[in-house]
C-alpha cells in the first residue's frame, strides 16, 4: 500500500512539474498579450481624444474664418455678404433700411490721402455703432457707404434714429494723422420702410421687398445730398 502511495505521489509531482512547465510560458505570453492590448487601447484612446480636440479646433477655425468673411476688415462692421446673410436669417422683416453716405469723402481722400480717409471711415463706423441699439445691424457696403437695418415699429422712431445718426457724426471734429486742423465730417442718410411680414421661405417676395426698400432709401439719400447734405430724408 505504501508503495502505491509513493508511486502516486511521485506521479502527481511529475504531472505538477510538467504542467507548470507547460502553463508557465502560456501564462507569460497571456500577460504580455494583455499588456500589449492595454498599451494599444491607451494609444487608441489617446488618438481618439486628440482627434476630438483637433476637430473642435478645426471647427473653431472654420467659424472664425466664416465670421471674418462677413466682417469688413477696416471698420469691423458687417460687410455686404454678412449683412445679406443676417437679413436672410430673420424670420420677419419689420423695420427700416437706412443708407448712410459720408459727404465729400472723395475730397477728403484727395486732400489728405487714403490713410486719413481710412481713419475717417473707422471713426464714422464707430460713432454709428454707438448711436445704434445692440439689435440693429450695420454694414459697410463699399467705399464710404454704410447700410443699417433697424427693427423699428413706426416712422417717427426711424426719423429720430436717422437724425441721431447725422448728429452723432457732425457733433465733434476728427483729428487725422498728419493733419494740423481737426476735420469736420458729415453724412447724408436715406430711409425707407420694410414693414412687410414675410415668411422666411418666401425668398422671391423677400428679395423683391428688400430691393424696393433699397431703391427708395437710395433715392432719398440723393435727395438729402441735393438739399445740402448733413441731413436725412424719408418719404
Amino acid at each position: 500500500m505504501s508503495r502505491w502511495v509513493v508511486v502516486l505521489s511521485a506521479g502527481l509531482m511529475s504531472f505538477s512539474t510538467n504542467a507548470d512547465s507547460v502553463w508557465r510560458p502560456i501564462a507569460t505570453h497571456a500577460t504580455m498579450l494583455a499588456m500589449v492590448l492595454f498599451i494599444n487601447l491607451v494609444f487608441l484612446g489617446g488618438l481618439y481624444v486628440l482627434s476630438i480636440i483637433k476637430g473642435k479646433r478645426h471647427r473653431a477655425i472654420l467659424e472664425t474664418q466664416v465670421q471674418e468673411a462677413q466682417v469688413d476688415f477696416l471698420t469691423q462692421v458687417l460687410n455686404r455678404r454678412g449683412f445679406e446673410r443676417r437679413i436672410a436669417d430673420k424670420r420677419q422683416l419689420q423695420g427700416y433700411i437706412l443708407i448712410v453716405d459720408i459727404d465729400d469723402f472723395k475730397r477728403i481722400n484727395d486732400k489728405h490721402g487714403h490713410h486719413a480717409g481710412d481713419v475717417v471711415l473707422q471713426n464714422v463706423a464707430a460713432r454709428l455703432k454707438e448711436a445704434l441699439r445692440e439689435e440693429d445691424m450695420i454694414a459697410r457696403f463699399g467705399g464710404e457707404e454704410f447700410v443699417i437695418y433697424a427693427a423699428l415699429q413706426n416712422k417717427q422712431s426711424a426719423e429720430e434714429l436717422s437724425r441721431r445718426l447725422v448728429t452723432s457724426i457732425s457733433a465733434d471734429k476728427y483729428q487725422l494723422p498728419g493733419v494740423d486742423e481737426p476735420l469736420s465730417v458729415t453724412i447724408s442718410v436715406g430711409v425707407a420702410s420694410v414693414l412687410d411680414s414675410l415668411n422666411v421661405s418666401d425668398v422671391t417676395t423677400r428679395k423683391g421687398v428688400l430691393s424696393r426698400a433699397f431703391k427708395i432709401a437710395d433715392s432719398n439719400l440723393y435727395k438729402a445730398k441735393r438739399l445740402g447734405k448733413n441731413q436725412s430724408v424719408m418719404n
